[in-house]
């Protein structure tokens, strides 16, 4: 059996920040002692059972809130010089704002010049959904048997598995493409 450690102290504390709540306001509205949160909090402590009980009930969490496994990667920070930047032969550029963490997201600023792609192949993906909002310029958007023509501030939203393509005609276009799942990512 493999044994592994709780930081109940780190999430009362996470807890107690997002509700806004300082550690004397809890002490006071739990009749538990101020030295004994703290210390809990830094993990000087340990909590019995009554105890959790109170304290899932006072933030209205289910107790296994406080079991449940945390790798402390629920946040990615993206440096602005930690980003790709793919281009295609056609000139157009992808600048992948999200990493390789993200599983479920991938959010890129496209640069496309005129005329671009110069073969208009239609493609799609197994599943999911793209999302496409136009930051300057004109992009023509075709999914399946509808075309938009998109301008800047306008945005679609459709299905991935849906036959797509995305092409300028005159003037270039800068605007984000967001996929859910990210692109070579399999939806279970």
């Amino acid at each position: 059996m493999i044994e592994r450690q709780v930081d109940i102290g780190n999430k009362l504390r996470r807890l107690r920040k997002i509700k806004k709540i300082s550690l004397k306001q809890l002490a006071e509205d739990t009749n538990m002692s101020y030295s004994y949160l703290s210390g809990l909090e830094n993990g000087k402590h340990s909590i019995t059972i009554n105890n959790l009980q109170r304290l899932s009930a006072y933030f209205n969490v289910d107790i296994i809130h406080f079991f449940s496994e945390e790798n402390g990667e629920d946040t990615i920070l993206i440096r602005k010089d930690d980003k790709d930047v793919i281009s295609t032969e056609d000139g157009i550029s992808f600048q992948i704002l999200t990493n390789s963490n993200s599983q479920n997201l991938q959010i890129s600023i496209v640069k496309q010049p005129p005329n671009t792609p110069t073969e208009k192949k239609l493609h799609h993906h197994e599943k999911g959904e793209e999302f496409i909002h136009i930051i300057k310029g004109k992009l023509n958007v075709v999914v399946g048997d509808n075309e938009y023509l998109l301008s800047t501030g306008d945005s679609v939203l459709y299905k991935s598995n849906v036959e797509h393509i995305m092409y300028t005609e005159n003037q270039s276009v800068e605007y984000f493409l967001i996929n859910s799942p990210p692109y070579g990512t399999k939806i279970k």
